[in-house]
């Protein structure tokens, strides 16, 4: 799978999470699921991991029940129509019992268990991106609400075709955060225009976009530095996770702006 047919999968999943965003929680709950799938059904490919069925069995239990211990979380604070701090605070535990699951997994194995830490590390980094990509659910909570996610997700999709280049990473690392900042700062400029102020003033989103930019930036440069260079990133199950891991990932930058930034 080539590189710009990967920034086009990241395109596809982010237009679908930021779609989703604006509709019932039950939706975006399923829209993220299905990018967390992503990541699970390409994770032991990429990582070429020793046992791949098991290892994408347990990433999708993780990413099944983070999303609905949030959406559930999420839900009650739409039903109140105000935010609920804490909407992700039972996410620590669950990421504890992926994390007991993970070595569950590991007991389970017939053969020998080869490369046992490696395949561990892995499978832990596996679930820790789906319990990332579950803060999304609970975006449309925050002071922002729903309209945040398409302007991280902007940034996402324009990193991620920066990072499709041949460019060298000495250079997609700082024109990432160029292109990132300037992304989320037009992408906030026309959610208020288009009426999306609320209670939170024009320069609280220009700051908000440039910030979630930056972030967005780093994170998409380190992931390109990460997999670049691993033997099977250019199969397609492997490709899909490394289409997915960006927009899975983001959400718990997203929430965390509209938390911190947008008050």
């Amino acid at each position: 799978m080539s590189s710009s047919a990967t920034a086009t999968t990241t395109l596809a999943l982010a237009g679908l999470v930021g779609l989703a965003s604006f509709g019932p929680t039950w939706v975006l709950g399923l829209a993220v699921l299905f990018v967390g799938a992503f990541v699970a059904v390409g994770w032991p490919d990429l990582l070429d991991l020793p046992t791949r069925r098991g290892s994408t069995a347990v990433v999708v239990v993780a990413a099944l029940v983070t999303v609905i211990v949030a959406a559930a979380a999420a839900l009650d604070a739409r039903d109140l129509g105000t935010q609920v701090a804490g909407v992700l605070g039972q996410l620590p535990v669950v990421a504890a019992l992926a994390l007991l699951l993970a070595f569950v997994h590991q007991l389970l194995r017939r053969d020998g268990r080869p490369r046992l830490v490696e395949s561990v590390t892995a499978v832990v980094a596996g679930q820790a991106v789906v319990v990332l990509a579950a803060a999304w659910v609970a975006v449309p909570t925050t002071y922002a609400g729903a309209q945040l996610a398409p302007v991280v997700l902007a940034a996402v999709v324009a990193t991620s075709a920066v990072s499709a280049t041949t460019w060298p990473l000495r250079v997609v690392g700082p024109v990432n955060l160029l292109v990132g900042a300037a992304t989320g700062y037009l992408a906030g400029a026309v959610t208020v225009l288009l009426g999306g102020r609320g209670v939170v003033s024009e320069l609280r989103w220009a700051v908000a976009g440039i910030v979630a930019g930056l972030g967005v930036g780093l994170l998409v440069s380190a992931w390109r530095a990460l997999t670049a260079r691993l033997p099977g990133v250019h199969s397609l199950p492997a490709a899909l996770a490394v289409a997915a891991v960006p927009v899975a990932a983001s959400g718990a930058a997203a929430y965390l702006v509209g938390r911190l930034v947008l008050l």
